[in-house]
């Protein structure tokens, strides 16, 4: 059960005096204080029961008790469980104590709301969320849980272990009980967390344990991965399994690509109108990938990414005849009924599955689970090209492989099985954004700033949607990217090339009062109005490795034209920076009334031992000093 944090229910100062003897278990003197430094909150106990009645039926029952020790761990305390036609809250209680162990409140069933999730792009779903918050007038806080849910209608995987799923959490003690019907095969893949389970004595009993305790609290820290790269976690799943309805064996991910290709088998056929249509719109394309690209820009102008998620609707898309009537689909739906459309036009495809996150990129080869991907997309296997198909988002360009999804593991729905690739990755540098400026400098300080900002590859993905923005909101983004208070944006006008190599090319004017500050005859002057550096970065107490995902290259050209009556005391030295982190160059060029700054800054995506940390902060800090720094220009005498 994954925690959800937030804060609601205040309670009455009366509550403090309910009577009920107090629980010395609780007390929060108790809590080692190995396991308070750096903590919000202590998970003081979890016990998941992971009872498995038969192929289709289980009960899971938690008890679990969390001590928040300041309001930073509000968001520890509360609760959240999705149900759906395979899952329900079945009972619940819950009861809320003091630092001594005193019994404030109770709660039960009818304390837990319910509501059905949706947004803007969901049509149809069968999920509905339960959730409690709770919070206590004082600080610190115990709140303890009992809840169990009943399974029906399938199991496709098991609840995950993840106790610490947060940082600021320490965990005193979590334990995991899976008890699985005579004959019933599972797999498990666990990290920093003991693969094999302790098993009972009792050969009647087919209870498999897990456990974990004094788990100290992880801080965040830059540059370092995410959580789940070094907490203790364990994804586990069936090998045979009905869910609703459909039988399956996984075992590896070719078995989840043959089960996957199952569901999709009669799924892209297409009325003969819609046949008809294809082939006309493809008639006087001259190569397969124009054809493809034909298509494609068809596909996104009569159809809209809806989410459809009811039963095995999760797994099975909608058919390409029932996207081609209604207009409509999720990334399963669309993805298969564009693949429909080429197999009309005569060129094979083959749908995949991925996960769309910028983080993680990589899955686990020896494990197959469906947790593993979250989205569909589309291979084209041209000759000498292959192509990735985003079907959902009509934005992106043809042949552009977007963040969310480049360089990622990929399994490809074949009907001999799954296969894992990559998807098409982007060099760092390519990753481009740049600022093209001239800056007409006054001798109050005030400045009119003509600019031209560019974006390659994934800076391109990350405005994506200006061309379709409200110009109010475009004024908003460009603003942002102007570290001066008081720049007012106007003039905005761009160039967008949606190709296999997108770029979009802005240019605006901003104006502001305070682009150079005065103090007695001096003014002191950016050197670059469009750069911050980089903050937080601590140079002690270092555990992790570093890692950054995404590599990408800044720069920045910027001409300050020097106001009359005025003469350059200093400038910055050039500076040229070599490090195995990336490079950084500030180059200066002086010229009849104008300063000509030259910014470059290249960071790669790496993974590099803790050791080397303290470089990483020296390169990092000495770029945002010279990012800081300033050209002095000093008034005639």
């Amino acid at each position: 059960m994954k925690r959800y944090f937030l804060i609601g229910i205040a309670l009455s100062v009366n509550v403090l005096l309910f009577a009920a003897k107090p629980d010395p278990a609780l007390l929060v003197s108790l809590i080692p204080d190995s396991l308070k430094t750096n903590a919000y909150a202590v998970l003081r106990s979890q016990i998941v029961e992971f009872d498995m009645e038969s192929e289709t039926s289980a009960v899971q029952n938690v008890t679990q008790t969390i001590t928040v020790l300041d309001k930073k761990g509000n968001d520890m305390a509360g609760f959240r469980y999705p149900a759906d036609k395979f899952r329900r809250l079945k009972s619940f209680s819950a009861k809320l104590f003091d630092a001594n162990g005193n019994q404030l409140e109770k709660y039960k069933l009818s304390d837990v709301k319910a509501t059905e999730w949706s947004d803007a792009y969901t049509l149809a779903q069968d999920v509905s969320y339960h959730y409690f918050d709770c919070a206590s007038p004082v600080y610190p806080y115990t709140i303890k849980y009992e809840y169990s849910v009943e399974y029906k209608n399938g199991i496709i995987v098991f609840p995950g272990f993840f106790p610490q799923d947060t940082y600021n959490l320490s965990v005193e003690n979590a334990e995991y009980r899976l008890r699985l019907p005579e004959g019933c095969e599972y797999q498990n893949k666990t990290h920093n967390l003991t693969s094999e389970p302790q098993k009972s004595s009792d050969p009647k009993d087919k209870t498999l344990l897990w456990k974990v305790a004094n788990l100290k609290a992880l801080e965040h820290e830059s540059y370092a991965g995410q959580i789940t790269e070094i907490a203790p976690l364990m994804f586990i799943r069936p090998v045979s399994f009905s869910y609703d309805g459909v039988k399956g064996r996984i075992s590896d991910w070719n078995d989840m690509g043959v089960w996957i290709y199952s569901l999709l088998k009669g799924r892209d056929e297409l009325p003969e109108d819609a046949k008809n249509k294809i082939r006309d719109l493809v008639k006087d394309a001259k190569t397969d990938r124009e054809k493809v690209k034909i298509l494609y820009d068809h596909l996104g102008n009569t159809t809209r990414y809806v989410s459809i998620q009811l039963g095995i609707g999760g797994y099975q898309p909608m058919s390409a005849a029932e996207v081609c009537k209604t207009g409509f689909g999720d990334c399963k739906a669309l993805t298969n009924y564009m693949k429909a459309m080429l197999s009309v036009a005569g060129i094979p495809s083959v749908y995949t599955a991925i996960r769309l996150d910028a983080a993680n990129k990589t899955i686990y080869p020896d494990f197959a689970n469906f947790n593993q991907m979250n989205h569909v997309v589309l291979q084209v296997p041209l000759p000498g090209d292959t192509l990735w198909l985003e079907c959902t988002n009509p934005r992106t360009p043809f042949g552009f492989v977007h963040n969310g999804i480049s360089g990622h593991d990929a399994l490809l729905i074949t009907e001999n099985g799954g296969r894992i690739v990559r998807t098409t990755g982007y060099a760092d540098r390519q990753n481009l954004e740049s600022y093209n400026a001239v800056v007409k400098l006054t001798a109050e300080g005030s400045a009119k700033v003509t600019t031209q900002k560019s974006c390659r590859y994934r800076i391109f993905d990350m405005y994506d949607d200006f061309s379709t923005t409200k110009p109010a909101e475009q004024n908003d983004l460009l603003r942002e990217g102007i570290k001066l208070a008081h720049a007012t944006v106007s003039g905005i006008n761009f160039r967008e090339e949606k190709t296999a190599d997108p770029v979009l090319d802005i240019n605006f004017v901003w104006d502001t009062n305070n682009y150079g500050t005065r103090t007695g005859t001096r003014l002191f002057v950016p050197v670059n109005p469009f750069r911050n550096g980089f903050s937080n970065l601590k140079k002690n107490n270092r555990t992790r490795n570093i890692k950054n995902y995404n590599g990408y290259y800044d720069a920045d050209t910027i001409e300050l034209q020097i106001p009359e009556g005025y003469e350059i005391e200093s400038v910055p030295a050039n500076v040229q920076l070599e490090t195995e982190f990336g490079t950084y160059e500030l180059k200066l060029d002086i010229n009849a009334g104008r300063i000509l700054v030259n910014n470059q800054m290249f960071i790669k995506a790496g993974d590099w031992d803790v050791s080397l940390y303290p470089s990483f902060v020296e390169f990092l800090t000495k770029v945002t000093d010279f990012y800081s720094s300033k050209i002095v220009l000093r008034k005639k005498v």
